[in-house]
């Protein structure tokens, strides 16, 4: 590393001609480590939620079917998108090219739509399920990876465009990472990112209020008529509501950093306070697996299951070889038996009291 220079009008520092330092050392380390714990977590806590709905086909129900959605693209999330953002902060930059750039700002928008997308239509399922319980028997397998098949289809709708030349996806947050180039404030790129915006945040948000405010109003209806709601119904109702809530505290540092970025002044956005809601919307692949587990009765009986069974062969193994050396004592003939008689009979010549023997 040659010359170094601070650039405060950009608010970065060139150590060389093709590095750049948008943010200090210690910053990129602190978003390593940040980014490291939350694709250790995300890794973990979905792979969890995929092994335990592999291992007891109980859990798959059409809700869970859609929900299983959630959890695919929290999972890839965390081995597709944390690997390269965190050994890109350990390198100070992007080091994947241009190319990869595009690939991974794709991929990346396509599987945060996936998400809210799959959120909406939990809320809308249960909208259906319990504001209109006799729709509820259309809803089978085949209906739900059909419902799968649609959110899809719909987020490639959403963030395909850039590929063919509507918006771009570029550098972003302390060129760590890559997504749309929310500063660009040209005809096209600014009419991309309302059209991203209405169909991906303002559209399934409405949505999502149209359902909860009817879900409550039919659950506080249900409970005057009947003198109670139905405690899974309520559960399951209240574990939607937790995740939908909780992407939103995720992801709206995000959506306000992108509206600043495209409609603000540029100078009330550095670098380093970028990278900060890239880090709180990526934790959000954390956040759901816990609630399944937490708020979901079925998950948490799947989970007890396969501890009772380690734990129960566990035992099995201790009792049979109680057993098997129980046995092999109370035989004549056992080496044992053998070895115990062989020693009675020695210290007996030798004159000892067996009483007064320590073993």
């Amino acid at each position: 590393m040659s010359e170094i220079q601070n650039l405060s009008a950009k608010n970065t520092v060139l150590l060389t001609s093709d590095l750049i330092l948008y943010m200090s050392p210690s910053s990129y380390t602190i978003a390593a480590l940040v980014l490291f714990v939350i694709g250790f977590f995300g890794f973990f806590f979905n792979l969890l939620v995929i092994l335990l709905m592999w291992n007891d086909r109980q859990l798959w129900t059409p809700l869970n079917i859609i929900l299983f959605n959630l959890v695919c693209s929290d999972f890839s999330v965390s081995i597709l998108g944390n690997p390269w953002t965190l050994i890109s902060a350990i390198h100070y930059g992007w080091m994947w090219g241009s190319t990869m750039c595009v690939i991974y700002g794709f991929f990346m928008s396509l599987l945060g739509i996936t998400a809210i997308t799959t959120l909406t239509v939990l809320a809308f399922v249960r909208f259906l399920i319990v504001s209109k319980p006799f729709r509820n028997q259309y809803l089978g397998s085949n209906k739900s990876l059909y419902i799968v098949a649609g959110i899809w289809l719909y987020s490639l709708c959403l963030t395909s465009p850039p590929l063919f030349g509507w918006g771009k996806y570029v550098n972003e947050a302390a060129n760590i990472s890559c997504s749309v180039n929310w500063e660009d404030r040209s005809f096209d790129t600014t009419a991309y990112i309302l059209y991203l915006f209405f169909f991906g945040l303002i559209g399934p948000l409405a949505v999502i209020i149209y359902s909860y405010s009817h879900i409550l109003a039919t659950m506080k209806k249900n409970k005057l008529n009947a003198g109670r709601v139905s405690r899974i119904e309520a559960r399951t109702t209240y574990m939607i509501l937790v995740m939908i809530l909780a992407f939103l505290i995720a992801w709206t540092p995000y959506a306000v950093f992108a509206l600043l970025a495209q409609f603000a002044d540029p100078a009330l956005i550095t670098p380093a306070t970028a990278v900060l809601p890239g880090l709180i919307a990526k934790s959000s692949i954390c956040y759901n697996p816990v609630i399944y587990i937490g708020l979901n009765n079925q998950f948490r009986q799947s989970l007890k299951q396969i501890f009772n069974k380690n734990r129960n062969s566990k035992n099995s193994i201790s009792d049979t070889y109680a057993l098997a050396v129980s046995k092999c004592a109370s035989q004549p003939n056992s080496p044992d038996r053998v070895l115990t008689d062989s020693r009675r009979s020695a210290m007996e010549g030798n004159g000892q009291n067996l009483g007064e023997v320590r073993l």
